[in-house]
């Protein structure tokens, strides 16, 4: 950000930069000032930038980045951006944002390898990796022939008469469930926005 400064009917203009782009102008004539003695400066946040907030109220030049549709005219420099990757909207005058609430975000694998198949701008089901689990089957009861048992837990190999004890079967071990409705890390809710 350049500083502008009066010095006996000079005016000097410091911007803060490398040695190549930090310029000193000495200006008279009045006090007439040319531009072209600033260096051009490229930051700020470019349209189609991802933020977080942690704040629930929407900061200036930013929208909720909750997939609704946009006018394409009103937020030209952001549909520039990020066009219809999101959705078409009304197919000619809106489109839609990306809807990241309720979203864990996950870098776009670009050719890595790592998250195969998945195009930019995707969204990923919930699941969990290829695992097994072990089960310990535990003896129980005793098994006879031709539907006759002494309990409940019979498994009959075959038929065989006259009735005759086939022996103690096993009973099959289940394996309980826990957890809630979908797998997810320690997470904080904050607020996501995209830049316009």
């Amino acid at each position: 950000m350049a500083r502008t400064f009066s010095c006996n009917e000079e005016i000097i203009v410091v911007s803060k930069g490398t040695e190549d782009i930090g310029k000193l102008a000495m200006l008279g004539n009045n006090g007439k000032f040319d531009p072209s003695v600033i260096p051009s400066l490229s930051g700020g946040i470019p349209a189609g930038a991802i933020q977080y907030f942690a704040m629930d109220v929407i900061p200036e030049g930013w929208l909720k980045a909750n997939g609704q549709a946009v006018q394409r005219s009103k937020y030209a420099s952001l549909f520039k951006a990020i066009g219809e990757k999101f959705g078409g909207g009304d197919g000619s005058t809106t489109f839609n944002l990306p809807d990241l609430r309720g979203e864990f975000i996950r870098g776009w694998d670009d050719g890595r390898g790592v998250d195969t198949g998945r195009t930019f701008g995707t969204s990923q089901g919930s699941q969990n990796q290829q695992h097994t689990h072990t089960a310990t089957a535990v003896a129980s009861g005793e098994g006879y022939a031709n539907g006759e048992t002494s309990n409940s837990s019979l498994f009959v190999l075959k038929y065989q008469t006259p009735y005759q004890k086939l022996g103690t079967a096993p009973s099959v071990a289940g394996i309980s469930s826990e957890g809630g409705s979908e797998s997810s890390p320690r997470n904080f809710a904050l607020l996501a926005c995209i830049k316009y």
